[in-house]
């Protein structure tokens, strides 16, 4: 953590004769507390936005500005895409574009785990045809024996786009989430069009639904009474739990994820954003006499000035699991720097991975494992009036150490 922001914060809590409670908050062990933050370029190319990376195959995925969906590999020694500009393999030549993303969709392109490997789903817009929400289409590419690539559209009378896909891995019934043309959510098996399942609970413009790890079913966020809750969506029986209750405040992010944690006994947690300054974590409950019971919170996460929280993950390595997450400097408005934390309640530790300066814009943030610990990838722009707005691909180094 930066120990400037940190001592900017106790100043603060003095004043307010609130220091217990934050040093409580913040106290880290002394290994984490010298992390210095730090960024490196991967990366200039201006239009690689929204990268999705493929740790088991070492690869990258993202479409250029003209629509172009290309593969690289990552080099698991130096952590760079080869090649340096991610054009490795042309894999669709009429998809999504980068300037799509944010205009039109959420995402860009998104792995999916089958029984034959890990394909690639994404948006795509029928040849000539202008890229509007009505024209998208719901497509998946493949790779054959030989390593060539093969795509085409599995939604082609219906407009369907932004993706969001399960990942357990050689799954036999793999999913997919996604919306379509006025934001209503769906979900389907991948390559049966007839089980196509509106999700009616979940309202439109209310994030994506996101898969549970290691079950048929979906968490996302909808209104109780006016303020929105998580819901646990079993996908086979179409019923849905309300599994938060959280009064007066507003759930905000990019919506919960649930996973298995292993210093839980793969027990399924799940963190959700409230009131979008801080990050909650609450764990699955014990078995009770009716196989119910409230999920326990057992982590709260605010980052020391109180910054806007956005679009954290989690990720798991060697054993313990973590999320990461872009954050707004206040008074700055912008996602200026990346945190990550952890969810183990009796050794809390926040991280500030990258610097304050210069001053950036930090958004789209993935994790890569390389050689020597976890990194966390993403596109750093530039602030103000420019031309072009892009810095490039950036990382930071976690201070994990390697996969044990």
């Amino acid at each position: 953590m930066d120990n400037t922001i940190l001592s900017a914060q106790m100043a603060k809590c003095r004043r307010l004769s609130a220091c217990a409670v934050v040093a409580t908050l913040f106290a880290v062990p002394t290994s984490w507390a010298q992390f210095t933050p730090n960024e490196s370029l991967v990366t200039q190319q201006p239009d690689l936005v929204d990268p999705e990376f493929n740790q088991a195959r070492g690869q990258v995925v993202w479409a250029d500005r003209r629509g172009k969906l290309w593969l690289a590999n990552v080099n698991r020694t130096t952590g760079l895409f080869e090649p340096r500009n991610g054009k490795g393999l042309l894999v669709d030549g009429d998809a999504f574009t980068s300037a799509d993303v944010p205009t039109l969709l959420t995402n860009g392109a998104e792995w999916v785990s089958t029984a034959a490997g890990d394909h690639i789903v994404y948006t795509k817009f029928p040849q000539g045809m202008p890229h509007t929400l009505e024209n998208a289409r719901l497509a998946l590419a493949t790779e054959g024996k030989t390593g060539a690539w093969s795509n085409w559209i599995l939604s082609p009378e219906s407009p369907r786009n932004t993706p969001y896909a399960s990942h357990d891995p050689g799954d036999p019934t793999p999913r997919i989430g996604y919306i379509d043309a006025v934001g209503n959510h769906y979900w389907r098996n991948l390559l049966d069009a007839s089980s196509e399942t509106l999700v009616s609970e979940f309202l439109p413009s209310q994030g994506p639904l996101r898969f549970v790890q290691g079950s048929r079913a979906a968490v996302f966020r909808a209104p109780v009474n006016g303020v929105p809750q998580v819901m646990l969506h079993t996908l086979d029986t179409g019923t849905t739990q309300q599994i938060t209750d959280i009064a007066g405040v507003a759930i905000g992010g990019a919506g919960p994820w649930m996973w298995q944690a292993p210093e839980f006994n793969n027990a399924n947690v799940f963190f959700v954003v409230v009131n979008d300054v801080e990050l909650q974590v609450y764990r699955q409950p014990p078995a009770s006499a009716d196989g119910q019971g409230p999920w326990e919170l057992i982590r709260t996460i605010r980052t020391p000035l109180g910054g806007i929280i956005g679009s954290p993950e989690p990720f798991t390595h060697n054993g313990k699991s973590y999320v990461y997450f872009q954050a707004t400097t206040p008074p700055n408005v912008i996602p200026s720097v990346l945190f990550m934390a952890n969810i183990d309640p009796s050794r809390p530790m926040l991280r500030q991975l990258t610097p304050d300066t210069p001053r950036r814009g930090r958004i789209d943030a993935e994790v890569f494992v390389t050689d020597d610990g976890p990194y966390v990838y993403f596109h750093r722009l530039q602030v103000g009036d420019c031309s072009p707005c892009s810095d490039g691909i950036y990382r930071a180094y976690t201070g994990l150490p390697p996969a044990q």
